[in-house]
């Protein structure tokens, strides 16, 4: 087995990657501006000075050329399915192209199934009807449902009988006045997943957004954990809670919040907003530039994961906005009861080693895709953890030179490991000696094989509160069952996962 492989050439030091404030302070006031941080502002990597104003890095780096490709039409629709409001999606396929959505998809949702498919048969592709029945499908869903507006998506099967929809999508508009917006996409053409989500937000802004008047104290969130996840906990929902709450001690107000947790409202609301907070311009490139074409301010902020990067966040968010919320943080609750909790997980953890998992998810989370899947490593790190990344790819020049490239890009220098597939992971991860792993929900049986436990990619919450409950989620994931309920009556903590 080969060693971990560093990144020595792009020269990030690796004491920088310590938190020097672990006492909880607040930072001094003048020591970080809007871009003054990428993982916080406790002694973690600042932004490359050379970056403009844009937030673009020196580097180049591609959103999501390190996680998997996918079908478009499998990425919008896992995206607008969730997405609460008075919309409809059709999809123009056969009926497999959308049969598991009801099996997969959260069905905590309280509100009618608003996902149709056109059902295209094999008589339907040969004898051209295709467009005839997608018109029908258009009609019936119009008007039962009567929609705000009805997206249609293109599949495989549609683009290679050469099906046109569009004079059907037209023809069935003017019918009810409904609007209907064409999207072509396909499986035949795999993209990025970040390259997905960006066109998904693009097309909802571009079609169904609307203008207003701009409200000079509203705020947009994008690409956070804004929404109520799968697990469903009440964690999940408490970020958001928290941001409403810390905005308002500053006279602000969250006016939009997207994609996850997002109503159809929040996505044609989001030109109204004076500032957009974005959690990784790279992912959102398009939606950004349509939104500061407009004349909206932005800021780009990591996702707030840990005290340090927690505070980076609302200091940037503030700074940005004109205010300082050094005080209010420092006063705030929340943040004094992350401190205690982080304080109590790093004497568990420090100096522990973990495998920290990218490459390998394949959902179309925005807040797991931003940084390539390490939005939750600032928060480890902050813990004391000793990290090494596992990264699903093949062991060649130009895959090395990839990561290399795009983990600079990140100011990122931690060893790392290559796995080929799922399958090849256990060998490395016991290679490893690891303490605990991250990485995807579909590979604890690779974690489970060599007896090491595992916390699922995308568990930890976001915020303060989430930096509370992450460590005991930490807890857990290090602790058997056994030693939980057993726990003072045994020694040793062995643990199973979370």
């Amino acid at each position: 087995m080969k060693p971990p492989v560093r990144c020595r050439e792009h020269g990030t030091d690796a004491s920088r990657w310590k938190v020097s404030n672990a006492s909880g302070d607040m930072p001094d006031r003048g020591r970080s501006s809007v871009r003054g941080a990428k993982w916080g502002i406790m002694g973690l990597p600042p932004w490359d000075d050379r970056m403009s104003e844009a937030g673009t890095l020196p580097e180049r780096r591609t959103a999501g050329e390190i996680a998997q490709p996918g079908c478009t039409m499998t990425g919008f629709l896992f995206l607008l399915a969730e997405i609460e409001g008075d919309h409809a999606v059709v999809v123009f396929g056969e009926r497999d192209c959308a049969n598991a959505f009801p099996r997969i998809m959260p069905f905590t949702k309280r509100r009618p199934w608003n996902v149709f498919s056109v059902s295209l048969s094999q008589i339907d592709a040969v004898a051209g009807s295709a467009e005839e029945r997608l018109a029908d499908c258009l009609r019936a869903v119009a008007i039962s449902r009567r929609p705000r507006a009805i997206l249609v998506l293109g599949t495989c099967l549609s683009d290679m009988i050469g099906a046109d929809p569009q004079p059907a999508c037209r023809r069935v508009q003017d019918e009810t006045g409904i609007r209907i917006v064409w999207v072509p996409t396909s499986g035949l053409q795999p993209r990025t997943q970040a390259q997905t989500v960006d066109w998904m937000v693009r097309t909802l802004l571009t079609e169904l957004g609307e203008d207003g008047v701009r409200d000079p104290d509203g705020v947009n969130l994008v690409g956070y954990q804004t929404g109520a996840d799968v697990p469903w906990t009440e964690e999940r929902m408490a970020f958001r809670e928290e941001v409403v709450d810390l905005l308002a001690r500053m006279g602000l107000r969250l006016n939009a919040a997207a994609p996850s947790g997002a109503t159809m409202a929040d996505w044609t609301g989001l030109p109204r907003a004076a500032l957009t907070a974005v959690s990784d311009r790279a992912v959102f490139g398009s939606l950004m530039d349509l939104l500061e074409s407009s004349g909206q301010a932005s800021v780009e902020l990591p996702q707030p994961k840990g005290i340090s990067a927690t505070d980076a966040f609302y200091l940037g968010l503030a700074r940005a906005a004109g205010r300082d919320a050094t005080d209010i943080l420092q006063a705030y609750e929340g943040r004094a009861a992350a401190v205690l909790a982080t304080a109590g997980a790093r004497m568990r953890w420090a100096g522990r080693r973990l495998a920290y998992g990218i490459g390998s998810h394949h959902n179309f989370r925005s807040d797991q895709l931003a940084q390539e899947g390490l939005a939750d490593l600032p928060l480890l790190l902050e813990l004391g953890f000793r990290i090494d990344l596992v990264i699903q790819e093949r062991d060649t020049s130009e895959g090395h030179q990839r990561i290399q490239r795009n983990l600079a890009a990140m100011s990122v220098d931690l060893p790392y490991r290559f796995f080929a597939e799922p399958a090849a992971l256990a060998p490395v991860l016991e290679a490893g000696g690891y303490d605990l792993v991250y990485l995807s929900s579909f590979l604890r049986g690779q974690a489970v094989r060599v007896g090491i436990p595992m916390v699922e990619m995308g568990r930890f919450p976001s915020g303060y509160r989430g930096a509370s409950e992450s460590c005991r989620i930490l807890e857990r994931a290090g602790t058997p069952v056994f030693e939980r309920r057993f726990g003072r009556w045994s020694g040793g903590r062995k643990g199973e996962g979370a």
